[in-house]
């Protein structure tokens, strides 16, 4: 018995070992697209256009393409394939001075592995058609704190506005959903979004904009099944060796 329990020590000792190890590693690739989760600010995407529209009724919503994932272009992140993403149901609560508090709110991430009409240099490519195809790489939805998801800010007038979001938000699907549902943002959230907006689409002041964003959190290892199912073996064959040493 005292053989079989040093054993399982032993084994458990060495799973410990391994998933630690497989936690440090890097890079990480889920649904064809690879970040380095040992990167200095893990996570951090960017996306250098996104549009968004403001309905009459204040709801916002966007889409946009994301340019670089932890300090590494898209053409190394993702080669082949476009990442982009899409946010709708922002809806406002209520406003003090230049800050609006929002209410609701989903983001879906896709990856696109085919030949996309986004020109990542010009804003003007997108649409919300070519911004949600592909695979559902990431589905997220507003985490309220202090009863909003995200706040806007607007500073200056007339044809020159500058229009900020931040906000929290939870992970709820996607391929990528188990590297990324940490619950390690703000008020236990799963990762944040940013907008910077300064530029009117067209003649379309506030109501419709192109401008930058962010997503940000934190990423963890997931063990690969095959490593799981070794242990299990491993577990499984010192439990029936010691039960046949007692018999």
């Amino acid at each position: 018995m005292r053989l079989l329990t040093t054993s399982l020590n032993g084994l458990a000792a060495a799973a410990g070992f391994v998933l630690a190890s497989s936690a440090l590693a890097a890079p990480i690739t889920a649904g064809g697209v690879t970040w380095d989760q040992g990167y200095a600010l893990d996570f951090l995407s960017s996306s250098l256009q996104v549009q968004q529209k403001i309905a009459a009724d204040g709801t916002a919503r966007g889409f946009g393409v994301i340019s670089t994932m932890n300090g590494t272009a898209a053409n190394r992140f993702c080669p082949g394939c476009t990442v982009t993403f899409q946010y709708r149901d922002y809806r406002p609560v209520t406003t003090h001075g230049n800050l609006t508090y929002f209410g609701g709110g989903a983001v879906d991430i896709f990856v696109y592995h085919g030949n996309s009409t986004i020109d990542p240099s010009d804003p003007t490519t997108m649409s919300e058609a070519n911004t949600g195809l592909g695979v559902l790489w990431l589905s997220m939805v507003g985490h309220a704190v202090d009863g909003a998801t995200l706040v806007g800010t607007r500073a200056g007038s007339g044809n020159n506005p500058n229009i900020a979001g931040l906000g929290q938000l939870d992970v709820v699907g996607g391929v990528a959903k188990a590297y990324f549902d940490t619950d390690q943002y703000e008020d236990g959230s799963d990762m944040g979004i940013s907008t910077s907006f300064t530029r009117p689409y067209g003649r379309g002041g506030v109501s419709h904009m192109v401008g930058t964003g962010n997503f940000f959190g934190t990423s963890v290892a997931v063990p690969e099944p095959g490593t799981l199912a070794l242990m299990g073996l491993g577990l499984a064959g010192l439990w029936a060796s010691g039960r046949q040493r007692r018999a």
